[in-house]
């Protein structure tokens, strides 16, 4: 876009300007009106040429500044049949055009590159503007919060009605946990906020961070540590009274004697307390996992035909795919369904329709999804919050290890075990393995 006729021209304006002053001067002077009228008429089209050249120029820079106003910097202004001066304005107006188009590009580059970076880190981003509306929120913040899409806080009413508020009234440099129960078992989530300024507005960034497994970690530590000292005390104070009780019952002047029987009582009540005490050993030494992908249906199938599951109780599975892959140690993994599927066994009982039924598929994160359900009794809520504690049992010939150590394979194989809410999918019990 451009003045394209060449009369728009400084050099035409201008001779066109002296050129009808001379002739109006020279008619006022001697020359007569015929000059003078000549001259005026000069006069008033270099006037109105000038004004015209101005026009086109406030109408040049209007359209640029159009075009920066809606983004588009693809504007070419004609630098043909202008003057010198004219060319030079026309010139770096494209120049500055380019430069913005340039700086344009270089911003949504940027802006696409920052996003990937969003998209793929496992900390969660929701970013509120002064009124709390969400402006932004990467995946994986729907992924730990459980929801679809994030669009609004109010949709985190599902998990607890004062979440939303609680987010909200989250000030900078504050930080929350937030813990809710979800049919993929507990959540346990970290919420910090910070406050910064996005041009003249306020913004509040919350960072969202999963430590269930954090937590897991650290009570599994615990009792690992526990369980150590336990051991090593138990083992040190008992052995010796074994040692000394099994020296005595072989002595003579002991023998049929009145202390026989005390000193027996002692003997075995001491080695069946080593014998108990070796048992949760194998909490602190389980073997370091050796994983490699396996079908899952390999290990689950062979389940059937072991005299383990009575005749009363009808074992069944649904595996999708049918192949079904698992990157994990298969010897430790079948320990583990072994483990569950034994407490169902225990638990079902007598019951003369008892069942047990798996379930296995993988999301489209890749994530494996394991259920084992059964329809024994339901497991009372505070025997619930303690069932994968070590040595905790209500079974009289249990010992309490069975669930932990089962809890600890899936915590070295990069998974977790939890307990579901009785009735989920109309089951009393379900226990649910989840494969990262």
């Amino acid at each position: 876009m451009g003045y394209s006729k060449v009369m728009y021209s400084l050099p035409v304006r201008a001779v066109t300007l002296l050129a009808g002053g001379v002739l109006a001067t020279g008619g006022a002077l001697e020359w007569g009106t015929v000059a003078l009228v000549a001259g005026i008429g000069l006069v008033v089209v270099a006037i109105v040429l000038t004004l015209k050249m101005q026009q086109a120029m406030r109408e040049n820079s209007l359209f640029m500044l159009e075009a920066v106003k809606n983004g588009d910097y693809s504007f070419k202004l004609n630098t043909n049949g202008v003057s010198a001066y004219e060319r030079i304005m026309q010139d770096t107006l494209n120049r500055f055009g380019e430069l913005m188009g340039k700086q344009k590009l270089q911003m949504e580059q940027q802006e696409q590159f920052f996003w990937q970076i969003l998209s793929n880190v496992t900390t969660g981003v929701v970013v509120l503007d002064e009124s709390m509306k969400i402006i932004l929120s990467n995946p994986v913040a729907s992924t730990l919060l459980h929801v679809p899409a994030l669009t609004t806080l109010q949709q985190l009413e599902r998990h607890g009605s004062d979440i939303p508020d609680v987010l909200r009234n989250l000030g900078g440099g504050s930080r929350v946990q937030l813990d809710y129960f979800t049919t993929t078992g507990d959540v346990h989530l970290l919420v910090k906020a910070s406050e910064m300024w996005l041009g003249e507005k306020r913004v509040k960034i919350l960072a969202i961070s999963d430590i269930k497994n954090e937590l897991d970690a650290k009570e599994l530590e615990t009792w690992i540590r526990l369980t150590r000292v336990l051991t090593h005390e138990i083992m040190n104070s008992v052995s010796p009274i074994v040692s000394l009780s099994e020296t005595f019952l072989r002595r003579e002047d002991v023998k049929n004697s009145s202390l026989s029987e005390g000193i027996q009582a002692i003997h075995e009540t001491s080695a069946g307390l080593i014998s108990f005490v070796n048992n949760y050993r194998i909490i602190s030494t389980l073997q370091k996992p050796k994983p490699e992908p396996f079908c899952l249906i390999d290990i689950v199938k062979p389940i059937e035909g072991l005299n383990l599951i009575p005749k009363n109780i009808k074992f069944q599975y649904h595996i999708e795919p049918p192949e079904l892959i698992i990157y994990a140690d298969p010897n430790l993994i079948r320990q583990v369904l072994m483990n569950i599927v034994k407490n169902a066994i225990q638990a079902i009982d007598n019951n003369a329709e008892g069942r047990i039924y798996l379930k296995a598929f993988a999301s489209a994160d890749d994530h494996v999804f394991v259920y084992i359900s059964n329809n024994g009794p339901v497991i009372p809520k505070n025997e619930a919050e303690e069932i994968f504690v070590p040595f905790f049992t209500t079974k009289r010939d249990g010992n309490g290890v069975g669930l932990s150590l089962s809890r600890q394979i899936m915590k070295m194989s990069g998974g977790s075990i939890s307990l579901l809410d009785a009735g989920y999918n109309g089951w009393n019990t379900t226990f649910l393995l989840e494969f990262e």
